[in-house]
């Protein structure tokens, strides 16, 4: 018999699968588009021991900068904003990240909004190159504490920003979540984007095909043909364009797809929008096929899939019973679903690549 916390945590697992079903495409890519786009590789600066938080604990009180969502001055950066607001006050947001098993960076990061007043679940991605311009004190205390990574090219690449955190130890561990590398890169979002950060969720990449295959795979349209064999990484893609049934294979090729040879055989490069539109079409088909009252009675084999594969801040019986009365209503009003990629251009600073977000 299930306890009811398995059972609270079930439920939990459930009304966050269509956002978590995104993030674990965006998740397996990794390799793929890192070795083709000459990204710069963290393995070995970025193995640090990470202590697991324990969901049965309770969470220190957190370090409050929030002021009925007005963006806090946490002065991470040097005064770097985004454009325009993206989210409203009164919109619950959640972190989502998902951390490359190769290199230890956040390789997927993406703010789910739900809005009720607007009826609306907005998911907001973030390149995971994005340039964090710091401040001269977040920077004195990396060259300090961890001179090796200070010394690293890149580390100023957003998907970098929890491992930053961390070493400089961010409010050694008494922030909002009570981790350092989370609390980090939720007030780099909250001073950058003003997004004030709700919970946060994080997922590995183990389970994605299971997942797909339990609720019997996702109809979607394939837009070009998809076809790819890299032997090294034991990866061979295979799909004819149209719209169709992928199982959790297929749908795997589906959201790693970057670039592969055409019906006529030419080779062809796609762009890293191009991916994450897939991306996101593809977590729109699941949650329109998938998240709804039929599929209860796959909650307990949900949650043996990807029990041991969430990390996340919404635990206790207060948010679980939030987040379900969240879910009941994007199920009966019939929310509609939104995507969002953060405006940002190309420039290469000190020989890096780097995505600067657009200030004005």
């Amino acid at each position: 018999m299930q306890t009811e916390k398995t059972k609270g945590r079930s439920v939990l697992l459930y009304s966050i699968i269509a956002v978590i079903a995104g993030v674990l495409s965006g998740i397996l890519v990794s390799s793929f588009i890192w070795k083709n786009e000459k990204v710069p590789s963290f393995k070995n600066i970025f193995s640090i021991d990470k202590s697991e938080s324990d969901s049965s604990g309770e969470k220190p009180e957190p370090t409050e900068n929030r002021d009925n969502g007005v963006q806090a001055e946490y002065e991470i950066t040097k005064g770097q904003r985004y454009y325009t607001k993206l989210v409203d006050d009164s919109d619950k947001n959640i972190l989502l990240v998902g951390e490359d098993a190769t290199s230890g960076n956040y390789d997927t990061i993406i703010i789910a909004s739900v809005s009720d007043g607007n009826k609306t679940i907005r998911l907001i991605n973030f390149p995971r190159d994005i340039y964090v311009d710091y401040s001269d004190d977040v920077l004195n205390q990396l060259r300090e504490k961890s001179p090796k990574l200070y010394g690293a090219k890149g580390f100023q690449k957003i998907n970098a920003a929890h491992t930053v955190g961390s070493r400089i130890e961010y409010e050694n561990d008494m922030g909002k979540f009570g981790i350092s590398d989370i609390d980090f890169l939720a007030d780099i979002i909250e001073e950058v984007f003003m997004i004030r950060v709700d919970d946060y969720a994080y997922v590995n990449t183990k389970g994605f095909r299971d997942i797909v295959d339990l609720f019997g795979g996702v109809e979607i349209n394939v837009p070009v043909r998809m076809k790819y064999d890299d032997p090294t990484q034991d990866l061979y893609i295979d799909l004819q364009p149209g719209l169709q049934k992928l199982n959790g294979e297929q749908s795997e090729w589906f959201v790693r797809f970057r670039q592969g040879y055409d019906n006529n055989g030419v080779f062809r490069n796609y762009s890293d929008e191009f991916r994450k539109e897939n991306q996101n079409e593809f977590l729109k088909a699941f949650f329109k096929q998938h998240v709804n009252l039929k599929n209860i009675g796959k909650i307990d084999e949900l949650n043996k899939l990807i029990g041991d594969n969430v990390r996340t801040s919404i635990i206790g019986v207060q948010k679980i019973t939030e987040y379900m009365n969240l879910l009941r209503k994007m199920l009966n009003r019939n929310y509609d679903q939104q995507s969002q990629i953060i405006e940002c251009f190309d420039k290469n600073i000190d020989g890096v690549y780097f995505k600067v977000i657009r200030t004005e």
